[in-house]
């Protein structure tokens, strides 16, 4: 089927196949199904993948290395992902008992894994020839799983117009030798920036159908400068165009994110930006999560303890060590979204593949560890060890 035909298609249902469960109530708010939905999930797949793997270093290697921007994009464009089968991704989650994708579109390196029009660094116009979010999107559709769209609001390494060091520290690599691309000189500039992001919002808003919604990554930059970051316009501009879509920024930026999520271990980002960032930065993280705190959580972990994108030394987790992470995230009550690094050339680490697998015939036969929904903001207000432990603390 065509995407204008599955669009088309949708427009003339009364409800998405991921929501078919929840008709009754998706006519009447389409916002209230979603999140009944979303509450009810429990465990999603995040998939971190790209043009970054070809290094095999994990997804930040651009920023650590550090690689020159003419050298990062000329790599990036010979990407063709020639491995990748949506399908098969899809079926893997049916089979582990998933309920959602949350699918990195455009991480921090700004190469896009879908058809932009608004901005040229894109798996369409690289060797693969292909957008990759359409293959994805057609093949959720059709097994009635839930597509998140994760986009790098907060970083943005090669556009020219992104913010410098100076203002955010993760802004760029530290480069040696001066950059052509950043054009970038001041606060002023940063609108041709954000209006390349609300251009392929817009794009990932129309292009794609009925999505889940959107997570977006990561907040620093904008608790350091939330005068250039318009976040809630984002918000307005995706329900407006997405009604059911959920939202979620971290612990979140202005209190009015629909879910919180998490890395590693369900906590305020409080402390970490005092203590990288300021106090400053520390009261806006607080009065987020103030707001958030007992909204419905998702923590989002990895498969393997080193970076997200494929990291060839790391060691990969156990079923065991899975079946542990799902207790602590039932005891939190919260959805798990488990993170798998595909192969550079899209294929999935059999590891993975067999410790998800039977994840979920476990999932299958017994059902998911209980939600503890009486104490769990105990544990969330860190009154609990059994939150879990930051073992897989991001290698970058």
């Amino acid at each position: 089927m065509a995407l204008y035909q599955l669009v088309s298609a949708q427009k003339n249902s009364s409800v998405p196949t991921y929501l078919a469960h929840y008709k009754e109530l998706y006519q009447k708010n389409p916002q209230l199904a979603a999140q009944k939905w979303f509450n009810d999930a429990r465990y999603g797949l995040f998939v971190h993948w790209g043009a970054s793997t070809y290094y095999e270093k994990g997804e930040w290697n651009m920023f650590y290395a550090p690689i020159p921007i003419h050298e990062y994009k000329e790599q990036a464009m010979k990407f063709k992902g020639e491995k990748f089968n949506a399908d098969s991704l899809v079926h893997l989650a049916k089979d582990a008992q998933m309920r959602y994708i949350t699918f990195v579109v455009q991480h921090h390196d700004g190469f896009a894994l879908y058809d932009s029009k608004a901005w040229p660094f894109n798996s369409m116009k690289a060797a693969s020839h292909r957008d990759f979010l359409k293959e994805l999107v057609l093949a959720c559709q059709k097994e009635g799983i839930g597509l998140f769209i994760y986009y790098s609001l907060g970083i943005n390494w090669t556009h020219p117009f992104y913010l410098t060091k100076a203002y955010y520290n993760e802004a760029r690599p530290a480069y040696k030798n001066e950059q052509p691309e950043i054009r970038f000189k001041d606060k002023s500039d940063f609108l041709y920036y954000w209006n390349t992001v609300k251009a392929q919002i817009t794009e990932l808003c129309t292009q794609y159908g009925t999505i889940a919604g959107f997570w977006f990554d990561p907040i620093g930059g904008a608790y350091t400068n939330p005068d250039l970051f318009d976040i809630q316009a984002i918000y307005d501009q995706i329900h407006s165009l997405q009604p059911q879509a959920l939202i979620s920024f971290k612990t979140g930026f202005n209190g009015n994110e629909d879910f919180i999520s998490c890395e590693h271990e369900i906590k305020s980002l409080t402390s970490l930006m005092r203590k990288v960032q300021g106090e400053k930065t520390a009261m806006l993280a607080d009065k987020a999560w103030q707001s958030n705190r007992s909204k419905k959580a998702e923590m989002c972990t990895t498969m393997q303890n080193m970076g997200w994108g494929y990291e060839s030394r790391a060691k990969h987790k156990t079923a065991q060590e899975v079946w542990a992470i799902l207790e602590n995230t039932a005891a939190n009550n919260a959805n798990l979204l488990l993170n798998i690094g595909p192969y550079p050339d899209g294929s999935i680490v059999p590891i993975d593949r067999q410790v998800l697998t039977e994840i979920g015939k476990r999932i299958k036969k017994e059902g998911f560890p209980k939600l503890n929904t009486s104490t769990y903001m105990d544990y969330r207000d860190g009154g609990s060890k059994q939150i879990t432990d930051r073992d897989l603390e991001t290698a970058k």
